[in-house]
């Protein structure tokens, strides 16, 4: 006979004992539920044989060592949320002060100049002071009125835009109640956790330990949410304060709020260290995996490969060719596609887990093909020749799919275009052109939606887009690198000489750890830097 039971009473028929387990439906059950409730249940066995062994189980033992490191991740879960909480509390403070101040403003100039129509006919005031006094004081009155139903309106105005504040990053602050809310239910499932198994009740152990382990999966779930989470930018604009009283009172607004795309916050960055190595003539990076850097050089034929540690990295592997490699894009996990332009050939390359060759495979490269890009399984490849580029959309067979060069005025796109990227979402190119300093964003069917062109960005080379879709470019001869926002608007120059940044000519950035990489011409180095929202 068991000899643990179980004295908790079903909820649905009260008379009945709970006896059952069912690990499918993960529910107890009264012998009627079972019956009734669990008929095609293959998985459902009696509580107390089941709870028996609970004491000595591996679930029970490996919770209990997990339950450390979970309150850890707890508490450094805790100290991110009070970080951002903090970030958005200073936002909503700043926000709201400058609403209060210029409407103070607002109402101060419009008053101002309602007392200088009053001062001025105080002054007639003299030759005709009876009748004046009458028209004064029904002035006063109107003047009232209008002061009031214009406080009114610019209040309104004031509060509306105090709740669209306050509505910026709602997502995140119900994320943030939602986490805390899981984390105190936690504690306390696992204070009864811990006194049924001092008190060796080992059924309600059992049903308190799924209850724990389905809350822990969701605390999981919910610290990831806030990791990656991003806290809304915005901006809000005041309206210029007319100098007369007629003009203030058809104002319409007198707030702007505009929310800023995260591709437009500006970023800041944190040397981390220098990867050297002894290769003059690297083309382009690649980040292959959070632990691999590939690097093409074209003057000794061959893909370079760096391995990536968290404090530094070192060159551990040179794969040579036969002619000169340029543009690289990850296909997969394991597998490149690499631009070979003086045989017009394109290869992929397959690695093992060790980085090791395992297959190459060329495909057509159909001209002097330079920079590509990876997009849903095709090949996005630029090409150039006698100043005149085009880009082409392969399959992974080689096969041209799509082909443009001239924009809807039937001019030339680009006379070089060395190098391309696509957004994360797999609907827009970017391509820099060496010779006309322009980079160009345009659609997968060769619309142009916006070209950037500044006297700061001189023959602009690689460029690479993080997940918030900012752009970075390389000025080789304007020794900087460019942020620019989705749509192609100048963000800030993200690095120049004072980082130490000569021609760069290559940049690549590593989504995991939130890393860029940048190469530059007569230089034995490749800085890294860490990468995060101001």
């Amino acid at each position: 006979m068991p000899q643990e039971f179980y004295f908790e009473k079903c909820s649905t028929h009260p008379g009945q004992l709970i006896k059952f387990y069912c690990s499918e439906c993960k529910k107890e059950a009264c012998k009627k539920c079972k019956d009734n409730g669990h008929v095609n249940c293959r998985d459902i066995a009696h509580l107390p044989t089941l709870a028996s062994d609970i004491q000595k189980s591996d679930e029970l033992i490996n919770f209990n060592k997990n339950m450390d490191q979970l309150s850890k991740d707890i508490k450094d879960t805790e100290k991110l949320l009070n970080a951002k909480s903090e970030v958005i509390k200073k936002q909503e403070e700043n926000a709201t002060d400058a609403c209060i101040e210029h409407s103070n403003k607002l109402i101060a100039t419009y008053k101002q100049q309602h007392q200088d129509l009053i001062d001025e006919f105080d002054k007639k005031m003299e030759e005709t002071i009876a009748r004046l006094k009458k028209e004064r004081l029904e002035l006063l009155q109107k003047v009232s009125e209008k002061e009031r139903q214009f406080e009114e309106k610019v209040r309104k105005a004031e509060t509306n835009i105090k709740e669209e504040v306050v509505k910026t990053n709602t997502n995140f602050k119900k994320l943030k109640f939602e986490h805390l809310n899981l984390v105190g239910n936690l504690k306390a499932l696992t204070v009864d956790l811990e006194q049924a198994q001092k008190l060796g009740q080992n059924c309600e152990l059992l049903i308190k330990l799924k209850l724990v382990k389905q809350m822990c999966k969701q605390i999981q779930v919910t610290t990831g949410q806030i990791q990656h989470s991003y806290i809304q930018q915005y901006k809000l604009l005041v309206s210029d304060i007319p100098p007369k009283v007629k003009s203030l009172e058809n104002q319409k607004r007198f707030f702007s709020f505009d929310k800023v795309h995260a591709s437009g916050v500006e970023r800041r960055l944190t040397f981390i260290f220098d990867i050297n190595h002894e290769f003059d003539c690297i083309t382009s990076l690649l980040v292959l995996s959070e632990h691999t850097l590939l690097a093409s050089d074209y003057d000794r034929c061959s893909l370079v490969i760096f391995s990536l540690e968290k404090s530094n990295a070192k060159y551990i592997k040179e794969i040579r060719f036969k002619t000169q490699p340029c543009g690289m894009t990850k296909v997969s996990d394991h597998k490149v596609a690499v631009t070979f332009p003086n045989k017009e050939k394109i290869r992929l390359i397959t690695f093992s887990e060790e980085i090791k060759v395992l297959d190459t495979t060329e495909i057509p490269g159909h001209g002097f093909c330079f920079g590509i890009a990876h997009s849903n399984n095709y090949l996005v490849v630029s090409y150039y020749k006698s100043f005149t580029g085009s880009i082409k959309i392969l399959n992974m067979l080689g096969k041209i799919v799509k082909s443009f060069n001239k924009d809807d005025n039937d001019q030339n796109l680009f006379p070089i275009p060395d190098f391309l990227t696509v957004s994360p979402d797999n609907t827009m190119i970017y391509v820099s052109d060496w010779s006309s300093n322009t980079v160009t964003c345009l659609t997968f069917d060769g619309k142009v939606k916006a070209i950037y062109k500044d006297d700061q960005l001189k023959r602009p080379q690689q460029l690479a887009v993080d997940e918030y879709e900012s752009v970075y470019v390389c000025g080789c001869h304007s020794n900087n690198v460019h942020q620019l926002s989705h749509d192609l608007t100048k963000v800030k120059i993200l690095l120049d000489n004072s980082h130490g940044i000569l021609r760069p000519t290559s940049i690549a950035y590593c989504r995991k750890h939130k890393r860029l990489f940048v190469r530059m011409d007569y230089s034995s180095k490749i800085k890294v830097f860490n990468v995060s929202l101001e």
